[in-house]
């Protein structure tokens, strides 16, 4: 309206006389004056309401800021260069059990734990101490601290250096660091099963490996071979090593899965040698409950297959074990079928007690013990788990179980047996497997007899265990070869100067691994040092005959200059195979 009047106004100023426009100059003023106020107020109006709604909408954001900082499960702190709080959020102050005014005093306080100290800038154990000096690092950049613990926490501190407003502050935060020491205590936890589990093993199979060969050795004894009565108890004896050394065998191999190890070497293997020596590892107890087991196989198979006979053993053992300890009456049948070419199906049937369908999914966990607990309490729940891992590893597929209560139940797996290899006739009888040996030798020796009339060198027996050395010599001396003994690497070492001085040099060395004073490796490693320093003429070819089967022990053994490397206990025909191979070359 304004701009209108002074339009008017303006368009017949022109028309006026002078003493009208004299008399109009002053409203026209005025109504400029008052138009120009107008315009000044409206603009103060529309800027203070811009500057309102920005301030509402800054404190809005501040808010949701603060909400979300007060809520992040990091404690957030920002300490000036004057050691002022710039800011804080609610979580640190939880953490540290203070109030907000109480911070800088309770940092004062705090010590990193023990051996958790992860920063370089300075040698203090302090908190604060780092804290003052994060200050010289550079711009944005980060550092972990360490940690430190409350009653109830560990906590992880880190700081950074960072631009706040128009100053260089330091940013610190702090988070709570129980999931990573109960993740580094279970590491570590694991780690010490596992030791446990190989010392155990060691300890385990020392003896066991004592009594399987002086059992073996016994069967051959005169008076033995006469007295049914003492056979039959030397059966017990034997086939109780064998059970208790399968056992030993299920814990190693949960080790090795827990590890990531779990491994299988193949190599060429009588079918029915291995499914008839596992039926004969429960025959007897099979016999006493009153049951039958039966085997059919079928006669398409190949008499050599292709697998790891270790493994194919130890599986069948273990499905054989859990079927007799089911079974209360009837028959317990191993079925081997060969399904196509190269793959074979082994099928383990008995007639016991069954089990509920909602219980199948669980019997191949690990330590599941479900079913014993109540019908047999013995085994520690760990047969089916490992067979359902070897039966991965030779099949490709998880073993398959059907089952009913009352009626019985159906266990089998899958084995790629790839071709049969030539069969040749040589006096010793080739098998391609790895330098690490459990079950079966490089050579099978067909004849010994033609080995025999040779004159041998003297064999070196190393061994801490009496009974070790007893066993293995008993061996030896059924097959007419002259051996030593010593008992530890260093005796083991001084033997083979000594006999090398006079022009009496052993040409083999069954070599124990773990001994007092000096270990074997170490031994066998100063032995072929002594003859590549010339101070001896003749190298000994090393066996390593050892109870412990990780992979690390054995990759010892390669790595020592052993030619290869037996797992205690070792079936007497593969021992002394390997023996009489090496002294025959």
């Amino acid at each position: 309206m304004v701009k209108h009047i002074l339009f008017w106004h303006y368009s017949s100023y022109f028309e006026w006389e002078e003493t009208e426009k004299e008399q109009l100059m002053p409203h026209l003023i005025s109504f400029l004056l008052i138009w120009l106020s107008d315009l000044y107020h409206r603009n103060i109006k529309a800027n203070s309401y811009e500057r309102f709604l920005s301030r509402k909408h800054l404190e809005s954001a501040e808010k949701r800021l603060s909400v979300i900082f007060n809520l992040f499960p990091d404690g957030i702190l920002i300490i000036s260069g004057e050691k002022e709080i710039l800011y804080v959020n609610a979580i640190i102050t939880r953490y540290l059990n203070c109030e907000k005014w109480q911070i800088m005093e309770t940092l004062s306080s705090i010590e990193y734990c023990q051996g958790k100290k992860y920063s370089l800038l300075s040698d203090s154990n302090k908190l604060i101490d780092d804290i003052h000096l994060v200050t010289s690092l550079e711009l944005n950049q980060q550092v972990l601290l360490g940690l430190s613990q409350t009653e109830t926490s560990n906590l992880e501190w880190r700081a950074q250096k960072v631009q706040w407003d128009d100053q260089e502050a330091t940013l610190l935060t702090v988070r709570n660091a129980n999931h990573i020491i109960n993740l580094e205590q279970s590491i570590s936890d694991n780690k010490l099963k596992n030791v446990l589990l190989r010392s155990v093993s060691h300890e385990l199979r020392t003896p066991i490996n004592a009594i399987i060969s002086m059992s073996e050795s016994l069967k051959t004894e005169p008076e033995v071979s006469g007295n049914e009565s003492f056979k039959e108890k030397l059966a017990i004896v034997f086939v109780s090593s064998k059970l208790l050394l399968s056992l030993v065998n299920d814990l190693l191999d949960y080790s090795r899965i827990l590890a990531g190890a779990f491994s299988i070497q193949k190599s060429k293997c009588l079918l029915r040698s291995i499914v008839y020596d596992s039926v004969n590892l429960v025959k007897i107890q099979a016999e006493k409950k009153g049951l039958k087991i039966l085997t059919r196989i079928d006669s398409n198979l190949p008499a050599y297959i292709y697998t790891d006979p270790l493994r194919l053993s130890q599986m069948l053992l273990n499905l054989l074990s859990n079927a007799l300890k089911f079974t209360l009456k009837g028959w317990i049948e191993v079925c081997c079928v060969l399904v196509s070419k190269g793959k074979l199906k082994i099928i383990v049937n008995d007639t016991g007690i069954g089990i509920e369908e909602g219980k199948l999914s669980t019997i191949f966990k690990e330590f599941s013990t479900q079913l014993s607990a109540t019908i047999n309490p013995s085994g520690c729940g760990l047969g089916l788990f490992i067979s359902n891992a070897i039966s991965k590893e030779l099949g490709s597929q998880p073993i398959e179980v059907r089952s009913e209560l009352q009626k019985g139940s159906s266990f089998s797996f899958s084995v790629d047996i790839g071709e049969e290899p030539a069969s040749e006739e040589p006096l010793f009888e080739e098998f391609n497997t790895p330098i690490v040996s459990e079950d079966l030798p490089l050579f099978q020796v067909k004849d010994f007899s033609k080995l025999i009339e040779k004159e041998f060198p003297k064999v070196l027996i190393v061994d801490d265990n009496d009974f070790n050395r007893i066993a293995v010599g008993t061996l030896l001396l059924h097959y007419g070869i002259l051996f030593t003994e010593c008992c530890t690497g260093k005796e083991a070492i001084a033997a083979v100067e000594v006999s090398d001085k006079k022009k009496k040099p052993y040409k083999l060395i069954i070599m124990d691994g773990s001994m007092p004073e000096l270990n074997g490796w170490d031994a066998a490693k100063i032995i072929h040092q002594l003859y590549f320093d010339g101070k001896i003429e003749v190298l000994p070819i090393i066996i390593g005959y050892t109870a412990f089967s990780s992979e690390e022990e054995l990759n010892l053994c390669t790595t020592s200059g052993m030619k290869e490397c037996l797992i205690k206990p070792c079936n007497p025909e593969v021992l002394i195979g390997k023996v009489l191979h090496y002294l025959s070359t």
